[in-house]
C-alpha cells in the first residue's frame, strides 16, 4: 500500500506541468508526513510482537482449576519429541481412584501457534483426543470430546 502510493504520487507531479519550488517542496512535505504516518506505525507494532513473543513452551506444572491436582508437563519417556502430562498430586473424594503417577494425556504436540492436541486417557487402552489452547503464560485450556459431548478444563500454571 506504501509502495503504490509513493509510485502513484511520484507519477502524477511527474506528468504535471513545471511546478514552483515552493509548491513542488509543500507537496514532498506532505507525501512524507503521509508516509511517516503509515510506516510508524506498522514499525511499532512489529518491534512489540518481536519484543513479547507468543507463549509456547507448556513444560512445567500446572494445577486444575480447582486445585484437586497437579500435572506435570514434560517429554514422554517413549517418545522425547513428544509432551505427556502425568499426575504428580491429587487430593481425592471419597470413593475416587488414584491417578498419581500416571500419564493422563499423552502425544501432546504443536498444531499451530498457542495450540496443541493429544490423546487424554480415559481407561488402560482408551483415550480421547483433547486440544490445548494457551491462554497465557499462566493459563491452559484443554478440551475433551467424545462426540458431540465436550468438556474444558482450565489449568493454572504452578508457581
Amino acid at each position: 500500500m506504501i509502495t503504490f502510493f509513493t509510485l502513484s504520487a511520484s507519477s502524477l507531479l511527474k506528468n504535471q506541468l513545471p511546478v514552483p519550488a515552493p509548491q513542488l517542496a509543500a507537496g514532498r512535505r506532505v507525501r512524507a508526513a503521509i508516509t511517516t504516518a503509515l510506516v510508524v506505525p506498522l514499525v511499532l507494532v512489529s518491534a512489540a510482537s518481536q519484543a513479547s513473543p507468543a507463549v509456547s513452551d507448556i513444560k512445567g506444572d500446572w494445577v486444575l482449576d480447582d486445585g484437586s491436582a497437579v500435572a506435570r508437563v514434560a517429554p514422554c519417556a517413549y517418545a522425547p519429541s513428544r509432551l505427556c502430562a502425568i499426575v504428580i498430586q491429587e487430593i481425592l473424594a471419597p470413593g475416587e481412584e488414584s491417578a498419581l503417577n500416571q500419564i493422563v494425556v499423552r502425544d501432546i504436540r504443536p498444531t499451530k501457534q498457542g495450540q496443541f492436541s493429544g490423546q487424554y486417557q480415559i481407561g488402560p487402552q482408551k483415550t480421547l483426543p483433547a486440544t490445548i489452547n494457551i491462554r497465557s503464560a499462566t493459563v491452559l485450556e484443554m478440551k475433551v470430546c467424545m462426540g458431540i459431548f465436550c468438556d474444558t478444563i482450565k489449568l493454572v500454571r504452578k508457581v
